[in-house]
This record gives C-alpha cells, structure tokens and sequence, in this order.
C-alpha cells in the first residue's frame, strides 16, 4: 500500500484507523456539576483514565462524550469501531 492511502488518518493503539468525524475532544458537564475535557479516539492510542475521576464520573463522562458518535453511527453498525467501542480518556 502506499503511504498516499494513509494520508491524513491517524492510528489507534489498537491498529484501526480512526475515521476523522470519530475523532474529537468535547467538554463535558457531570450531574454534580463537574466540567470535564474528554478526548474520544485520540489520536496517541489507548492512554489511562486519570485516577482523579470515580469509576461512576467515568462512565457518565464517557456516555455524555460518545453521544456524537450515536448520532453518526445509526441504530445498526459493525462491531467494533471507533463509533461502536471508542475509547474515551476524561480529565478534570
């Protein structure tokens, strides 16, 4: 293959491509009022959730940041892609 063919799309840790609208960075707002920046498929791969955040605010964060992805992905996609298992990193 030729390096033309990946032009412009970055690679997961996992060795997928990520699809450019399935890469983004959006703030997120807890219920508890806590303002989150979640990265969705970043562009570095696979990176550790910071320690700062309960397992209850990661998994809120992740939902309310992956919620693009819903839209774009439709009631019925294959599995796994960055729309259907992303990876989500959220810091405060």
């Amino acid at each position: 293959m030729s390096a033309a063919l990946f032009a412009g799309v970055s690679w997961q840790g996992t060795g997928r491509a990520a699809s450019p609208d399935a890469v983004y960075t959006t703030t997120v707002q807890l219920r508890d009022g806590k303002t989150l920046t979640c990265d969705v498929n970043p562009p570095g791969g696979v990176q550790p959730a910071p320690a700062s955040l309960t397992q209850t605010e990661q998994r809120e964060a992740e939902v309310i940041a992956t919620y693009r992805l819903r839209l774009l992905s439709g009631p019925r996609s294959d599995y796994p892609t960055d729309y259907t298992a992303p990876h989500v990193v959220c810091r405060p």
